[in-house]
């Protein structure tokens, strides 16, 4: 990211197969941006309205206002542009880290390692497989279904899971914000193909319309972490879909929920 002063930051291209920016990269880019004008705190959660596509190509210019700055909350609000066209925006807030309250989480679901999932890998649906190669620096291993023992949401939802691990390979240290980025930009992976689970002949138009994430303990991406991802609802040409991230050691440290556009396809 270049600091270009004023709140005013742009947002390298990035190569890629895909004509369209990925959506993660957006959000990564804009909550880097955001990061950079709040001291002593760390992001809380994110929310994201993709207003117009992207071409990941170009570089993105990022807007950072600020909403306020409390003692305990900061807020920023981002806008990302290429040209004269809006393509996000953005809510970031920041906490001052230190508050105690009762606790409780969701538990790590019950499914084998990264290791014994690499042994027996499964196949990627399609609509993975096309933009699997974007994330070469990255280790990704999907549970395979018959090694899944996890109450799965077909129970509640009808619609299916899955479950994924995922690591960074190139190590990326302890910087907590800079682990926060590079979590965010994951998160859209293969997020929105999770409303397909149950219908997975459907040939449709798909499109991320927004994306929110929350923060809940700290991560490094460059250790395993596992991505739990479930549909509850599709309907009237959109999709909604919810994940958990959890570290190998059981703990919860990010929720990440999105909805997007899933249309029929025109013959």
């Amino acid at each position: 990211m270049s600091d270009l002063g004023d709140g005013h930051y742009l947002g390298p291209g990035v190569p890629s197969e895909m004509q369209r920016t990925f959506g993660g990269q957006v959000i990564g880019q804009a909550l880097q941006s955001a990061q950079q004008t709040v001291e002593a705190k760390t992001a809380n959660s994110l929310h994201a309205y993709f207003v117009g596509g992207g071409l990941s190509a170009e570089p993105i210019d990022f807007t950072v206002h600020t909403v306020r700055d409390g003692r305990t909350f900061s807020h920023r609000r981002v806008t990302g542009w290429q040209g004269d066209k809006e393509i996000v925006e953005m809510l970031v807030s920041f906490r001052r880290p230190g508050d105690q309250g009762p606790e409780h989480a969701a538990q790590l679901p019950d499914v084998p390692g990264p290791e014994e999932c690499r042994d027996h890998a499964a196949d990627w649906p399609s609509t993975s497989r096309i933009v699997l190669g974007e994330w070469s620096d990255w280790d990704v291993v999907m549970v395979p279904d018959e090694y899944d023992n996890s109450h799965h949401a077909q129970d509640k939802y009808g619609a299916g899971a899955r479950h994924i691990w995922f690591r960074y390979n190139a190590g990326l240290g302890d910087d907590p914000d800079l682990n926060q980025v590079a979590l965010s930009y994951l998160s859209d992976m293969t997020l929105l193909n999770s409303t397909l689970i149950s219908h997975p002949d459907a040939r449709v138009q798909m499109a991320s319309l927004d994306h929110s994430l929350w923060f809940f303990d700290e991560l490094k991406v460059d250790e395993w972490l596992l991505y739990e991802q479930d549909s509850p609802f599709a309907g009237g040409g959109r999709g909604f879909a919810q994940g958990r991230v959890f570290r190998q050691d059981g703990a919860l440290v990010a929720q990440v929920n999105q909805e997007g556009l899933i249309r029929w396809l025109k013959e």
